[in-house]
């Protein structure tokens, strides 16, 4: 019986003997297993300075280790990592050995097929053909009783702006299936802001203009454009019942942190220590992701999912706007979370249900434990200047805090206080971490590319829950600043002759 993070450790340390790699673009990425499971390993892609530190305490492979500036020509994810022969040399070693991955592709699960690797991620067949599709989740909603914004399916080629603006408001939402990453997602006030959103969906282009997919039979989501916060949960689906955390805030189209002009809904970091909702409201939450994922066991999905709502806070309701059916982009500083707050992490029983491990939990016990308020945030600072950009300033990964100065190009400077790379390492809330990919100088960015993840104890949404505090704003301001980001000329012809330097992706 599991009750506790101390019998969760001893369980793995007694009954696992699996070999268990994370892998992941950055070391970083696959982090918060260490403690709990023996031996823990990990298999990544780019070499950060970040990554220096991690590998003082855990076992890692880069593949890029060496590179300096320079990257595999390839595209930047966990199927390059696995397709490598390095990688593969190193895994035949092992006997049956188990994969944690973000998201799974074709590819992974023939590689992982061909060579008897656990690949520890839901199938491709759940992704975004079925739960990730938004039409077809909407419907799924609707089945089980949880509830969407107000609004409707259509067919795109019948959407009216008119109408629609009649019928919602302005401004309403206006979503494509299955885009994600600000490219399907349409905060729509206007004609002209209505003409952008088809135009980029391809509903109504140009005359004569041609079209990259066949929409005569693509359906849309239209609906009532909620104002207020956008909380969201992590749930899990093991054999004995529903597993979920506490509620989180989100942080979206958050401007110092990326580029609004990529789209809307740009997700952009979590905020933990702000995570604080009524009992209503957390009840609403529990209830919901009970319901999706019984539904999602009934398929034969397991383990980690998360499902994305937005509060209206004059009803206290909540509403489901969407669902992620593999690891989430607050993985793995939850983890950490989860630990620093004595709490048996959710990701090690997503592990468990992969490795068909036999064991058994109380699963209220399970979940009173995993619903405690945390601490911590994190935020996903972009390359803001929407071009090809080389850094000039040297950035290490470690703690900071802010230090003011008066003759400074800005109000505040970042000082460096040591070396550190995960939650753990804060020890103060004025301190603040920079970690996950931060690279060395004279590295180069494509437009809206991640420069870093900044973790900070405290909480940085401020009263409205949909800004940055004004500390989080000088983090922010002073951690862009620091990379010294020029554009980089010519940028065609570099990939032309030197494809090692701007990589894929």
């Amino acid at each position: 019986m599991i009750r506790d993070l101390p019998s969760l450790k001893q369980f793995f340390r007694e009954n696992i003997h699996t070999p268990i790699f994370g892998v992941g673009v950055y070391a970083f990425d696959r982090l918060g297993l260490g403690g709990i499971v023996p031996n823990y390993r990990l298999l990544a892609l780019r070499y950060s300075r970040d990554t220096k530190l991690i590998e003082k305490d855990v076992e890692v492979l880069s593949l890029e280790k060496g590179m300096g500036t320079k990257h595999i020509n390839a595209p930047r994810n966990s199927t390059t990592i696995l397709a490598h022969p390095r990688v593969k040399e190193i895994l035949d070693r092992h006997r049956n050995p188990a994969l944690i991955v973000y998201k799974s592709s074709s590819k992974m699960e023939r590689i992982c097929r061909e060579n008897k690797w656990t690949l520890v991620a839901s199938p491709v067949k759940f992704g975004k053909a079925h739960l990730e599709d938004k039409v077809k989740f909407r419907r799924i909603l609707e089945d089980i009783g949880a509830p969407p914004p107000p609004g409707e399916i259509l067919p795109a080629t019948s959407c009216d702006f008119t109408k629609l603006n009649e019928k919602y408001g302005a401004p309403f939402v206006l979503q494509h299936p299955r885009r994600g990453g600000g490219k399907g997602t349409f905060f729509i006030s206007t004609q002209d802001e209505w003409h952008q959103a088809t135009k980029k969906l391809h509903i109504h282009g140009e005359e004569g203009e041609e079209t990259v997919e066949d929409i005569s039979d693509l359906e849309v989501v239209v609906a009532q454009y909620i104002r207020g916060p956008s909380p969201s949960v992590t749930g899990c689906v093991t054999r004995q019942g529903i597993l979920s955390t506490n509620l989180q805030y989100q942080l979206i189209d958050i401007p110092q942190l990326y580029n609004p002009s990529k789209g809307s809904g740009l997700f952009c970091g979590h905020d933990w220590s702000a995570a604080r909702f009524s009992q209503e409201v957390e009840q609403q939450a529990y209830k919901i992701v009970e319901k999706v994922g019984l539904y999602f066991q009934k398929l034969g999905y397991k383990g980690i999912f998360g499902i994305d709502f937005v509060l209206d806070e004059t009803k206290q309701k909540l509403y489901v706007t969407e669902c992620n059916p593999r690891l989430l982009g607050s993985f793995p500083v939850i983890t950490m979370a989860q630990i620093q707050n004595n709490e048996p992490p959710i990701l090690a029983f997503h592990l468990l249900e992969y490795l068909d491990a036999d064991y058994e939990i109380d699963v209220d016990q399970i979940n009173a434990l995993m619903r405690k308020p945390k601490g911590g945030a994190q935020m996903f600072l972009h390359n803001l200047t929407g071009e090809w950009t080389r850094s000039h300033g040297s950035v290490k990964a470690g703690v900071y805090t802010l230090k003011s100065t008066e003759n400074a190009p800005f109000p505040d400077e970042l000082r460096y206080v040591r070396p550190g790379y995960s939650l753990k390492h804060l020890k103060r809330k004025d301190e603040f971490l920079l970690t996950d990919g931060v690279l060395q100088k004279k590295s180069h960015y494509s437009p809206n590319r991640r420069l870093c993840r900044i973790i900070t104890l405290r909480h940085v949404l401020g009263k409205d829950k949909k800004g940055l505090t004004s500390w989080a704003k000088a983090v922010t301001q002073a951690v862009h600043a620091a990379f010294n980001l020029k554009k980089v000329r010519f940028v065609k012809l570099i990939k032309f002759f030197n494809p090692d330097f701007l990589a894929k992706g």
